[in-house]
């Protein structure tokens, strides 16, 4: 039986908790190293990005379909974080456009990803995932995290 590559960023953190060393939580997160996973991370745990959007979860709609799919990926959807500061393209967004951005695309990917997304917002996703914490991801990207 082959074995499937994680695909969400659910999936890679579900393997990162269940990881039972810092070695292996770290081989994991850079054998599926890509944007949205460094995206998350960062915006979670560098006290330097601040989030222009209401604390807590909006009321929104799951995304899944009858087969279990959603419309899109967190993979794909992280280019939207740029909208949730109010700062570079984030700046000239009123804050409706950008909480409606916001709710799109919680509304578009998969519901454990859109979890993941509301903790990262409100710098909690270590309530989440209790292995992923600010120390690991400065071991696995030292570049990473500013602040």
């Amino acid at each position: 039986m082959i074995k499937r590559k994680p695909q969400e960023v659910y999936e890679i953190f579900d393997l990162v908790q269940a990881a039972s060393t810092d070695e292996e939580r770290i081989k994991i997160l850079q054998d599926n190293n890509c944007l949205a996973i460094r995206d998350v991370l960062k915006a979670a745990f560098d006290d330097s990005i601040k989030l222009s959007l209401p604390e807590g979860a909006p009321d929104y709609k799951d995304s899944l379909s009858k087969e279990g799919l959603s419309p899109t990926s967190l993979m794909r959807a992280t280019r939207d974080f740029v909208y949730f500061t109010t700062s570079g393209k984030g700046a000239p967004l009123k804050q409706a456009k950008r909480e409606t951005i916001f709710l799109q695309m919680l509304e578009g990917i998969h519901p454990r990803d859109a979890k993941i997304v509301i903790a990262m917002k409100d710098k909690k996703l270590q309530e989440e995932y209790p292995a992923l914490t600010k120390d690991l991801v400065k071991a696995t990207w030292p570049k990473l995290i500013v602040s």
